[in-house]
């Protein structure tokens, strides 16, 4: 199993305010089965905008206790991107001043939860042409989204991710209507924690609920549609 959105790395957004609390949900993470573990610390335009080099310190400070620990979990490095026009996402990640999912193709994009973006018709093709392939971010959450905005993003090549307490309704019933219906209709590729020191990962109870209803893909937790090196 991998968890593809998490804020594990203390110290760099909201996810994590000591090494202990990281350390806490790597290995509740260990616990229910989950076998890689990407780190996606936020960066959001004037609020979180901590530098590639102290993410990475962070992240390399967790990740030896982590080995320390001998915790049997393979751990890596990402960041979820909000969306704005009012910063040059592509030029900064081509820049290296903000992270794909460990050096890859892959960006964890996050939009707003309450407007859809200005220039919604060309985020995902501009990020494309880029070379870039865009997962959108906990997908269910955002107020103005509709199926029919996630089909046309998936029709434009993103791909979409659901988090596990939305299935739970731990974000209200419509939240969790809304993401039943588009993994029932084959539009949703992850489930995902997006666990915070706040926020304990529901990956283990999703996951049996899934296999015992017989309803979703397995491989909504695994690891074949991202393809990035350990």
């Amino acid at each position: 199993m991998i968890d593809i959105h998490t804020h594990i790395i203390p110290f760099v957004d909201d996810g994590s305010s000591s090494l202990q609390e990281s350390l806490e949900m790597v290995k509740k993470a260990v616990s229910i089965g989950v076998k890689t573990m990407i780190a996606t610390p936020h960066h959001i335009y004037k609020r979180y905008e901590k530098s590639v080099e102290e993410i990475t310190k962070n992240f390399n400070l967790l990740k030896d206790e982590v080995e320390k620990l001998d915790l049997p979990i393979n751990l890596l490095l990402g960041q979820e991107i909000y969306y704005t026009s009012k910063e040059n996402i592509i030029e900064k990640l081509n820049s290296h001043e903000l992270l794909t999912i460990n050096d890859s193709k892959y960006v964890l994009l996050e939009f707003s939860f309450t407007h859809k973006p200005k220039n919604y018709d060309d985020v995902i093709y501009n990020f494309k042409v880029n070379g870039y392939q865009v997962i959108i971010a906990h997908i269910e959450r955002y107020r103005w989204i509709k199926e029919k905005d996630v089909v046309y993003f998936k029709n434009e090549g993103a791909l979409i991710q659901v988090n596990a307490a939305s299935l739970l309704g731990k974000e209200g019933f419509k939240i969790k209507r809304l993401a039943k219906k588009l993994i029932k209709h084959n539009l949703v590729d992850f489930i995902a924690s997006d666990t915070h020191s706040f926020r304990e990962s529901k990956l283990d109870v999703v996951s049996k609920k899934i296999k015992n209803k017989e309803l979703f893909n397995k491989n909504l937790f695994e690891s074949e549609k991202i393809k990035v090196n350990s």
